[in-house]
């Protein structure tokens, strides 16, 4: 074979270089060639310059199977020329990863005082002076495992800066480290390899990744260490082509960095998203998650949002900030609607469709329920709290001059806003007296625009393009690519506890709020967070206990999300709710959690696939199949039967309405009864109380009592004729009625008797309790049901309940023992004759109620075979497919 001159002359060092004082760190560079047999010369002789250095001891060139023989040519001839410094390895080919895999062993073995490896594409070369580059970084930097450069192509001009402090937030973001890159050996003993089975690019990328979740840090070279040999067309770009397909396999090998909690942990670390200044006390709380924060001073603050302004990819500012009147944060804090309020102040930002100049938060207090309203317009009224974003911040600073700046305290707004508000049931008022957000937000303004910082603005602190660095102002960005783009709920992990998430289209006082409340009860008390969702603009009513065990409390305040205007399916028509940017939002609310449990939100239905291959287990809660007025069945079960693929267990309140959907095709195996229990905890002393109801002397009159909505369903229609018919034949019998307005007002055409007690809907466990403690008999002449609490409260209270024989009465009387169960055929007389029985044998009537008493149920019972399942099954945030083509496409918001 002939043997071929190298186009370059060695080199010596130059003269006035000075020796190290110090011992050389030991460094081999690598270089894989296919394909630049030309090429090939450059890189080499740039490598042999600094091998006569004397920074680097050795170059291994890895030929991987190069079709032209005017490589083996070239490598014979410089192989002569630097003799045991270059090593060469002729394999087949076996692409890129594999190449440097083989010079990386080659490297280690051949030299046991090896420090570090570097990484040198054939088309590339070194800087002069790369290799005391690499010894001053080898030593200055000890614990570094890894120093990438910044780079300076040719072919195609360019100069690119790349982040000065390497963080893995931004890493899972974009590779931030070329390939060539110098590399520590403890990296590689501890066997980080290329990837051989990626051979379309991106292997670099998930090199660095795998060291990352090794427990291995980069640090930034802060200059070129290569010159890189930019072309219109190479391999890089082929893969930037590829780039969707290539990030979900990295996504999905790397489930580690790629999932919401993660990589909101690491924004939460370093890169706070939320500045929040209270009255004028001077300090600002920097955070991402409320629960967690740092209080930072107003010249800080100012000295960050200016450095941000002045070079955005190397200086942080929070992306928002929250200016508050004096006491609005410690009110959201115990309503437990902080995160709800951010969460919902950035997703406004983001789905704007006109950005306005700021927007205006009110708080006002409540007097029945919590409330959101999405749109109070320019009101007259001094707002509680402004939110702003930095870059409506910068052209407020920038655009408006003093005169301007001093109106923007006034009422309605000079300036282009939007607004919207919380109302709290019990609030204390604000103090009217304190400065307002506005007021706060202009004398920040004012204090930015007269920054002595501000003439660092016109400057350029970097002559190179920003290029390979990230805008530190999109650190809340980056977990929104777990999210389809879905703003992400600002709520960090806690080491050891489960996230549970309950979703609701309203929280109201119905039985399924109830049932979820004394569900999260329960779990709170086996160690579990529990959050609440609602997902309508619908109030919230937090009666008393109901909302005691939940962490958080949130809207997602879509009115459509409970219109029932959509498609229908077995004649149950789904909510309109469903564009991409809504269902991505509900992704990144719900993201976080380690378990969610639908209860009757046809909105979540939409999103619960996409949200179990992001690793949330998926739980849906049923609990009443209604009827219409033709007798043709309906509602969320029937939906629930629709998406029983996306669920990975399905719960039910009932055993009846549990082999319902098992006949209606879910799997048993995937259906669990978890039987209702009394809807709310008995307040301190009632049960004293309950044991001494049969002290009440026989000689009494009778006390019959209906609870519940006034509405068909119920059988208001019955229970007209039932108590007419008592009051004719008993006259000194006590009817009462406790409940809502009637449904069909337009259709009413029944009555009750004169001095019947109409005490309207009877809210709170004390209220509660004291009604069914002054009740014998409880009547529920429904024409359909699913297990009503009513039932199971009113027994535990030693009321005996009369019931149609519905839904799954069964389950909770025994009839003749715990109370009665009627036929529905000409029901209103049987209702009655029954009563009128037991009226006249009171013995009979004490021991059943003796009976129903005894037999109460209990949630912790009712809640223990959820709490085995959920011990058994891994819950948390690894993915197990990040693939499907509806995910890429509410991606594509971001």
């Amino acid at each position: 074979m002939s043997r071929r001159k190298p186009a370059f002359t060695p080199i010596s060092v130059p003269a006035n270089q000075p020796s190290p004082c110090k011992p050389l760190h030991g460094v081999t560079v690598i270089v894989p060639v296919k394909g630049h047999p030309v090429l090939i010369d450059d890189a080499i002789a740039s490598v042999q310059r600094e091998i006569e250095a004397g920074t680097v001891q050795r170059l291994i060139v890895v030929n991987d199977g190069c079709e032209y023989a005017e490589t083996m040519d070239s490598l014979t001839a410089w192989q002569a020329l630097l003799g045991t410094k270059m090593r060469v390895l002729n394999c087949t080919n076996a692409g890129l990863s594999a190449a440097r895999n083989r010079g990386i062993a080659a490297a280690l073995k051949a030299d046991p005082q090896l420090d570090a490896v570097f990484l040198l594409d054939a088309d590339n070369m070194l800087v002069r002076g790369a290799g005391a580059a690499m010894q001053s970084l080898l030593e200055s930097r000890p614990k570094a495992d890894w120093f990438y450069p910044d780079f300076d192509f040719f072919g195609q001009n360019g100069h690119y800066v790349t982040d000065r402090d390497y963080d893995l937030l931004f890493h899972a973001q974009i590779n931030l480290c070329e390939a060539g890159s110098l590399i520590r050996r403890r990296v590689l003993d501890a066997g980080i390899r290329f990837d051989e089975g990626m051979r379309r690019g991106y292997e670099d990328w998930d090199f660095w990744l795998s060291a990352a979740q090794a427990g291995f840090r980069g640090h930034s070279a802060a200059r070129p260490l290569l010159l890189y040999r930019k072309r219109p067309v190479s391999m890089l770009s082929n893969s930037h082509d590829a780039d969707s397909e290539l990030r979900r396999h990295l996504e999905t090998k790397h489930a580690w960095l790629f999932n919401t909690p993660k990589l909101l942990a690491l924004e939460a670390a370093r890169f706070p998203r939320f500045a929040v200044i209270e009255g004028q006390a001077g300090a600002t709380r920097l955070l991402t998650d409320p629960g967690q924060r740092r209080d930072i001073s107003l010249d800080e603050l100012e000295r960050q949002i200016m450095a941000h302004f002045a070079e955005p990819f190397a200086n942080h500012a929070p992306a928002y900030l929250v200016l508050l009147r004096d006491g609005v944060w410690a009110r959201l804090a115990e309503k437990r609607m902080l995160h709800s309020f951010l969460w919902n102040a950035e997703r406004r930002w983001s789905r704007a469709g006109s950005r306005p100049q700021f927007d205006l938060f009110h708080l006002n207090a409540s007097e029945s329920g919590h409330h959101v309203q999405n749109d109070l317009g320019n009101t007259d009224r001094m707002a509680d709290g402004v939110v702003i974003d930095l870059q409506a911040l910068r052209d407020l600073m920038t655009g408006t001059g003093d005169q301007m700046l001093r109106r923007i305290d006034q009422a309605p707004s000079e300036f282009q806003v939007k607004s919207w508000g919380f109302a709290l049931e019990g609030m204390t008022p604000l103090e009217p007296k304190t400065a307002s957000a506005p007021e706060l937000l202009r004398l920040l303004l004012l204090r930015l625009s007269r920054s002595r910082f501000r003439a660092a603005l016109g400057q350029r602190w970097e002559w190179r393009e920003q290029g390979g660095a990230v805008d530190r102002a999109t650190a809340p960005l980056i977990p929104r690519r777990m999210t389809a783009g879905g703003v992400v709920f600002p709520m960090l992990k806690q080491p050891g506890q489960r996230d549970i998430g309950f979703v609701l289209p309203i929280f109201d006082f119905g039985g399924v709020e109830k049932v979820v409340a004394s569900m999260a009860r329960e779990l709170q008390k086996n160690g579990c967070r529990c959050h609440l969702f609602v997902v309508s603009d619908r109030p919230i009513h937090p009666d008393g206990w109901a909302l005691q065990a939940f962490a958080t409390v949130s809207w997602m305040p879509d009115p459509s999300a409970i219109d029932w205007t959509g498609t229908e399916f077995l004649g149950t028509a789904e909510p309109s709710w469903g564009n991409a940017e809504e269902k991505a939002d509900l992704i990144g609310l719900l993201s976080g959690m380690d378990v969610v449990i639908n209860a009757h939100s046809g909105a979540l239905h939409k999103v619960a696939d996409l949200l179990r291959r992001r690793g949330v287990t998926m739980i849906d809660h049923e609990h009443l199949l209604e009827r219409s007025h033709y007798g043709r069945s309906y509602g969320p079960p029937k939906l629930a039967l629709a998406y029983e693929y996306a669920y990975d267990l399905i719960l039910t309140c009932s055993d009846a309405l549990r082999r319902w959907m098992h006949s209606h095709g879910i799997p048993r195996e995937k259906l669990m009864s978890v039987v209702n229990a009394p809807g709310y905890p008995l307040p301190h002393g009632a049960r004293d109380q309950i044991e001494r109801r049969g002290e009440r002397s026989v000689d009494k009159p009778l006390r019959v009592l209906f609870m519940g909505r006034l509405d068909p369903q119920k059988g208001v229609h019955r229970l007209s004729t039932i108590f007419h018919s008592l009051a004719l034949r008993v006259p000194d019998i006590r009817l009462t009625i406790a409940g809502g307005s009637v449904v069909d007002e337009g259709g009413a055409d029944f009555s009750f008797p004169r001095g019947t007690r109409m005490l309207g809907p009877v809210r709170g466990a004390e209220a509660l309790t004291r009604l069914l403690l002054d009740t014998d008999i409880m009547v529920l002449p429904s024409h359909y049901e699913g297990l009503p609490l009513s039932i199971l409260e009113a027994q535990r209270c030693g009321v005996v309940v009369i019931a149609t024989d519905v839904g799954a009465m069964e389950e909770a009387i025994q009839h003749g023992i715990t109370g009665f169960i009627l036929p529905e055929d000409d029901c209103e007389e049987s209702f009655t004759q029954q009563i009128l029985r037991l009226d006249a044998d009171r013995p009979l009537l004490a021991r059943i109620s003796g009976d129903a008493d005894r037999m109460a149920r209990d949630w912790s019972l009712a809640i223990a075979p959820l709490l085995v399942w959920l011990n058994r099954t891994e819950v948390g945030p690894a993915a197990d497919d990040t693939g499907t083509e509806e995910f890429d496409m509410y991606r594509s918001i971001l």
